[in-house]
């Protein structure tokens, strides 16, 4: 009897990797880029969310743009930026010093960013120092704020905000508070309260994972993230800032 396709086991720990073609595609973009655009600023992305990097795009990869205020924003893995800049160190004077500043970064699951750009490098440091997000705080980072949920009734906002400008938290969120994130809490007549305030962090605290998720929880987005610019490197004067 023919075996029948239904029985036929299929493997599942093959992962798809990035192909050749891949990785050859975003080399030559890395190439192209730096032949086409008179400076190249290497920036620090690891400190925002892949929203802020959409946005960052849409306002610097704009085509409708005169070719003298043209950018490019190129995220790549360190070492294949590396790579594609010593091929170009001894055609680009000083290339390699900003190939080296690359090099020196040993921060772990960092990610990196080219902007190539036809604008002066103060326009650039510019912007980027004004650029400012705020949002949810990531375990390991620093905590923005110092937070004490009050004793007694447990609003939304955990004294976050002025109580008259709150409302009691949800009743069905305080098998959540209790269990998952391990806050004392207990309900009362409908309502979620606590018999004392509870301590969750001091300022430039480290956050862990579940001081992480109470900040969320409790809507409190102050964490401020930031891009940085390390390095940049002029075609025209060779100049490495």
């Amino acid at each position: 009897m023919p075996r029948s396709k239904r029985n036929r086991a299929i493997t599942l720990s093959n992962v798809t990797k990035k192909d050749k073609e891949t990785k050859t595609k975003n080399f030559d973009n890395l190439s192209d880029n730096l032949l086409k655009f008179k400076r190249v600023i290497l920036l620090n992305l690891s400190n925002i969310n892949s929203n802020n990097l959409k946005e960052l795009r849409k306002q610097w990869d704009n085509e409708d743009l005169e070719e003298e205020n043209k950018s490019k924003l190129v995220v790549s893995k360190k070492n294949m930026i590396i790579k594609n800049f010593d091929n170009y160190k001894e055609e680009f004077v000083n290339l390699n010093k900003l190939n080296q500043k690359l090099k020196n970064q040993h921060e772990k699951n960092a990610t990196y960013g080219i902007l190539y750009t036809n604008y002066d490098y103060k326009t650039v440091v510019d912007f980027f120092e004004s650029y400012v997000k705020k949002d949810f705080a990531k375990s390991n980072s620093k905590s923005p704020i110092s937070f004490t949920i009050p004793g007694g009734i447990v609003y939304s906002r955990g004294g976050f905000i002025n109580q008259e400008d709150d409302i009691p938290m949800a009743h069905s969120l305080e098998p959540t508070l209790r269990n998952k994130y391990k806050i004392p809490t207990s309900l009362k007549d409908g309502k979620i309260v606590l018999d004392t305030e509870y301590f969750v962090c001091e300022q430039n605290e480290t956050l862990n994972v579940t001081q992480c998720l109470i900040l969320r929880q409790f809507g409190i987005a102050e964490s401020e993230y930031r891009v940085e610019v390390m390095a940049a490197y002029d075609k025209e004067t060779q100049d490495l800032c």
